[in-house]
């Protein structure tokens, strides 16, 4: 992918502010962006999608619609257009295992392809679309330095349909960048985002069967390093994302491993490594008898490293994260304590 540099605020190019449509704009992060966007003199409007729609008060004018994105492409061309919009943020994604694969992958899948092809034909000339430091998942990565560059072909893993996922559609996006220069596409690549408000698939493999429960399922053979980006940070990267015209791949972490050995300590429990042979089919048994909230190729992501290289958003994007991975796992845990 062609990088482009150009750090240009996009609010500053003439007399049309930022107008910004939002999928997924109901999670945690999408309403605390939209937020501090709302106070933002560079952005004109608001129009946040979502299957589950959750309106948000911001200071500038808003509209928070029910949309299913699997829906006809056009409808969403029709929604971009008729509001003027110029900028696209792509947050809506099935991100918790669900057991109907189809329909997982129409909203993964189908529901990306009708956003960049709606955005095409209303004009946009802004995109960001958030894909995931999973879709480097694979048993060939390296578990010491030096880690995943934003060059790194991005596989995912076949076992895990999020993974899979999320690389499918990241090449999707590196190709539709290639075929339309006149969009400005930026692709972010973040790791396990944690912080004191993140549910998710990866919480919830940490506290299953029971918060209290004193061990950690783990891959017999394996202990691979991990990476966390807070709350904080990548809520700083989107608004950056959204405000800049800068082009091209950004893989997003805190500085810093935690070892899924550490991880299990920091819970308060023991790693139980248990051979693959036999944890995979187990785990996928328990999945079929929805007696587990995840199937077993979930186990790849805590089987093999996949640890990201975030020197380009240091030097390209100019920011430096925060907090740490072990500062954002943190972070977690005093929420999770809390609440």
């Amino acid at each position: 992918m062609d990088e482009r540099r150009a750090r240009k605020r996009l609010g500053g190019q003439g007399h049309l502010g930022i107008r910004l449509a939002i999928t997924g704009s109901s999670g945690y992060l999408a309403q605390r962006l939209m937020e501090r966007l709302g106070a933002d003199p560079d952005c004109e409007f608001v129009l946040g999608l979502d299957i589950r729609p959750r309106a948000a008060s911001l200071a500038c004018p808003s509209e928070f619609l029910q949309f299913d994105l699997t829906a006809p492409w056009k409808k969403l061309h029709e929604l971009f257009q008729s509001r003027s919009i110029n900028t696209g943020l792509h947050l809506a994604w099935q991100f918790n295992p669900i057991h109907d694969a189809r329909r997982h992958r129409q909203v993964d899948i189908g529901g990306s392809e009708n956003f960049f092809r709606a955005a095409e034909a209303a004009r946009l000339r802004r995109l960001v679309y958030t894909s995931s430091a999973t879709a480097y998942v694979n048993p060939r990565n390296p578990s010491e330095p030096p880690y995943l560059g934003e060059e790194t072909p991005v596989t995912g893993t076949p076992r895990y349909l999020y993974s899979k996922h999320k690389g499918e559609v990241d090449r999707f996006a590196q190709a539709f960048a290639a075929s339309h220069a006149e969009i400005s596409l930026l692709i972010l690549r973040p790791a396990i985002v944690l912080g004191p408000h993140t549910r998710n698939i990866v919480t919830t493999m940490m506290d299953w069967p029971a918060r209290r429960f004193p061990w950690m399922v783990a891959v017999q053979g394996s202990d691979p390093p991990m990476q966390f980006i807070s709350e904080e940070d990548i809520g700083e990267i989107l608004y950056r994302a959204v405000k800049t015209e800068w082009q091209g791949i950004l893989n997003c972490s805190g500085d810093g491993i935690v070892r899924y050995s550490e991880l299990a300590r920091a819970l308060g429990k023991k790693p139980l490594f248990l051979p693959a042979f036999f944890i995979y089919p187990l785990t996928s048994l328990l999945w079929t008898l929805h007696l587990a909230p995840f199937p077993a190729g979930v186990l790849d992501m805590i089987r093999f490293p996949w640890v990201v290289d975030s020197t380009r958003l240091k030097t390209a994007l100019g920011y430096t994260p925060r907090h740490t991975s072990r500062q954002a796992l943190e972070a977690y845990l005093s929420g999770s304590c809390e609440s």
